[in-house]
C-alpha cells in the first residue's frame, strides 16, 4: 500500500475539514441520539479527563464550570451524560476549535500505532477513531490490514465493518464510513491498477461478497443495481459537499470494483482465451471467477515485475496446494468437509464456491439439472397416464 503522504499543515486542515463536515458544530453541550454528552466538534464529555482537557485549551472556565467538569471526570460512566448535560457553556466556534486542538491528539494513537505516516488514509481512519471512541477501535481487523499492507481490506472494513453497534444510528454512520472509506481510497491509484493490486481487490471482494451485498442491499446500490431506500450513498454525496469537493463523490461498489474488474479480466482473457466466455464481468460481480483455477497466473499477479507482491493476498488467492485428505476424490469438497467438522463456516463456503466454479463441479450441477428433468418428466407422464 502506498500512502499519500501529506505535510503537517496539509494533514492538519485535511483532518479538521473532514471533522467538520462529519460532526457539526454544537455550541452547546447536548445529546445527540447516542445517550452520551457532546459539545463543539463531536468532543463528548464521558471521560475522565475533561478537567485537563479543557484547562490545556487555553479557554477561561468558571467555577461553576470547573466543578461540572470534576464531577463527571469522577463520576461512574453510567452517571457521566446525565451530570455533563448541565454542563453551562456556549461555545464560538473559535473555542469549538480549541478544544478540538486539545483533544484530537488521543484519536492519533492507534494510526500512530500501526505505523501511519501523515497521509490522506490516516485523515480516514483518524476520522472514524474520532466518532467511534479510540477503546472501540483497539484490535480493530482494520490495523490488522494497514500493518500488512493490505488497503483492499483496510478499505472493506472501514466501508462495511466499522459502523458500530447502535442501530437506531446506523444509517448515518453507515452514511459517514461510506465517506470515509471513499477518501481512505480502494487503490493506490485507480488510473494505474497493476494487476496484483486487481487481484487483491477481487481476492477481499469474493471473501467478503454476502457481507457487501447485505450491506449495499439496506443502505446503498448493490452491484446489479439494486438501490436501498434511503440510499446512504446518495446522503454521503448530498450531505458532505466540501468531502466530495476535496475527494470526490462516494462510488456505488459497481463502480468502487470498475478498475480491478477492468484490470482483471482483460489481463484474464489475454492469457486464457480459450476461456474468455467464463471471464465476464457478471461472474466477476457474483464473486464467481476462482482463483484456483489460475494457480500459475496469480503467482504470477502477486509478484508482477520487480514487485515483492502483497503478501497479504497469498492465503485469499491460493487454491488448495493439493488434494487435502478425505473421503472424496476432488480436493475443494475434502477441503469443504474439513470446514465444516472444524466449525468454520466460511472456509467451508469458499472451498463450496471453488467446488461449483470448477469442471468437475460444472459438470456435477448439469448431471443434477439433467436428473431434475427426467424426473419431473417422469412425473408428467405419470399423471398423464
Amino acid at each position: 500500500m502506498e500512502f499519500r503522504h501529506l505535510t503537517r499543515e496539509e494533514y492538519d486542515r485535511r483532518l479538521r475539514e473532514v471533522l467538520v463536515s462529519t460532526e457539526g458544530m454544537h455550541a452547546r453541550v447536548q445529546d445527540v441520539g447516542d445517550g452520551k454528552a457532546t459539545i463543539g466538534w463531536g468532543y463528548t464529555l464521558n471521560r475522565n479527563e475533561n478537567v485537563a482537557i479543557w484547562t490545556r485549551s487555553g479557554m477561561d472556565l468558571t467555577p461553576a464550570q470547573l466543578e461540572v467538569l470534576r464531577q463527571v471526570d469522577h463520576a461512574r460512566p453510567e452517571d457521566r451524560t446525565a451530570i455533563a448535560l448541565g454542563f453551562e457553556r456556549v461555545l464560538t466556534e473559535e473555542e469549538a476549535n480549541q478544544l478540538y486542538r486539545a483533544s484530537i491528539h488521543e484519536y492519533e494513537a492507534p494510526a500512530e500505532g500501526a505505523g501511519m505516516p501523515l497521509s490522506v488514509e490516516r485523515v480516514a481512519v483518524v476520522s472514524v477513531t474520532y466518532n467511534r471512541g479510540v477503546g472501540a477501535m483497539q484490535r480493530h481487523p482494520v490495523w490488522d490490514a494497514i500493518e500488512g499492507g493490505d488497503r483492499a481490506e483496510a478499505w472493506y472494513q472501514l466501508r462495511y465493518n466499522c459502523w458500530g453497534s447502535r442501530a437506531n444510528a446506523e444509517g448515518g454512520l453507515r452514511k459517514r464510513r461510506f465517506a470515509e472509506a471513499e477518501i481512505f481510497g480502494l487503490y493506490d491509484d485507480p488510473e494505474a491498477v497493476s494487476v496484483e493490486e486487481a487481484a487483491a481487490v477481487y481476492a477481499m471482494y469474493r471473501e467478503h461478497h454476502a457481507e457487501i451485498d447485505r450491506v449495499e442491499r439496506r443502505f446503498g446500490l448493490t452491484v446489479d443495481g439494486v438501490e436501498a431506500r434511503p440510499n446512504r450513498i446518495a446522503h454521503a454525496n448530498r450531505d458532505y459537499p466540501d468531502i466530495v469537493a476535496i475527494y470526490g463523490e462516494v462510488q456505488t461498489i459497481a463502480d468502487s470494483l470498475e478498475p480491478a474488474r477492468s484490470r482483471l479480466l482483460a489481463h484474464l482473457r489475454e492469457r486464457y482465451p480459450a476461456l474468455a466466455g467464463e471471464l465476464t464481468e457478471e461472474r466477476f460481480n457474483a464473486g464467481l471467477i476462482d482463483p484456483g483455477r489460475f494457480p500459475r497466473e496469480f503467482a504470477l499477479a502477486a509478484g508482477e515485475g520487480a514487485q515483492p507482491g502483497n503478501p497479504a493476498l497469498a492465503p485469499r488467492m491460493d487454491g488448495p496446494a493439493g488434494p487435502p485428505p478425505g473421503p472424496f476424490q476432488h480436493g475443494h469438497l475434502n477441503a469443504a468437509v474439513a470446514a465444516l467438522a472444524s466449525g468454520d463456516a466460511e472456509q467451508a463456503d469458499r472451498a463450496l464456491r471453488r467446488l461449483a466454479d470448477s469442471p468437475e463441479g460444472q459438470a456435477f450441477i448439469r448431471m443434477g439439472e439433467d436428473a431434475l428433468a427426467r424426473g419431473e418428466e417422469a412425473a408428467r407422464d405419470a399423471m398423464a397416464r
